[in-house]
This record gives C-alpha cells, structure tokens and sequence, in this order.
C-alpha cells in the first residue's frame, strides 16, 4: 500500500499550527507577566508598612500599628478595610465602630506624631493627602487612627486594587 502524500502535508500544517498557537500562548504569557511586574514596581507599589521611626526608643514593634473605626454607618466595612491593611503588612490592633456614622471622608490621623506613618497608611488606602490630620495623643498605643467616611467605596479596599 502506498501512503498518500496529503495527509503528511496536513499533519505537518497542523504541527505548525500548533507550534505557532504555542509560541502565541508562551508570548501572550509573558507579557502578562510583564505588565504585572511594571504595574506593581512602578505604578501600584507595596505601601510600606514599617514605621518610618523604627529608632523610637518608646515603640517597640517595627510595624505602623493602626486602630481602623467605621463613622459611616455601613456594615462591614471596617472588616473589610482592616483585612486591606493587615494584607499590606500593618498591624491593625483594633476595629470598632466611631462616635458617629455620618463622617464624609475616610481620615487618616496622626495619632504618634510622626506623619510619615499615617502618609504612609494614607497611600496604602488610597487616601488623600489632605485628609490626614495630626492629633498627637500621647496614651495611644496605636501609630495611626483610620476613620472611615462615606467615600469608602472610592478606595483601594472596596475599589478591589491591590
């Protein structure tokens, strides 16, 4: 019997089909990973969760530690941003519910003195330079005092950015 000639032709088309796919999938896949390494060096760094005093002789732990409350009145979003933060690195030593419900903008308070550690928790959620504020108490046991607002669906914890 003789072999016909045609099907050698097609399965050396298909081998290149394949050949071809797989080269396309191999590039498409590492542009992927790429785009991810550019996206989180250069446009969506890791925040930094270490204190920006580490030398502080009264702290004894490396890491901004942040009270997180919820003053706008929204179920589980305090949860919500404090699993945010912890995923960062911070230590989020407390989640409560504020004195009120009804506070516009998610705040940021310097509650150590040390502005570079609420900038720095600020970034991480996505908060606006101008909405933190430095209200130095010296009886906290926390950095950082996060406040949420009503904007809270507008930052990175409800926004799904990582």
């Amino acid at each position: 019997m003789k072999r016909r000639r045609g099907n050698t032709r097609l399965s050396a088309g298909a081998s290149r089909l394949v050949s071809s796919s797989a080269l396309v999938i191999i590039v498409l896949f590492a542009g992927i990973l790429v785009y991810s390494m550019v996206d989180r060096l250069l446009m969506h760094p890791p925040a930094e969760s270490e204190r920006a005093d580490l030398k502080s002789p009264t702290r004894i732990e490396k890491v901004i530690q942040i009270s997180v409350r919820n003053e706008c009145g929204a179920q589980d979003v305090a949860m919500d941003f404090t699993d945010f933060l912890r995923r960062r690195g911070f230590d989020v030593v407390e989640t409560t519910n504020g004195d009120r419900f009804d506070r516009k903008f998610t705040t940021v308070v310097n509650a150590s003195g040390n502005y570079e550690n609420a900038l720095r928790v600020a970034e991480a959620l996505g908060v606006n330079k101008e909405h933190v504020v430095t209200k130095p108490d010296p009886e906290s046991y926390v950095d950082v005092e996060v406040l949420i607002g009503m904007d809270y669906a507008n930052l990175k914890p409800r926004m799904g950015i990582e």
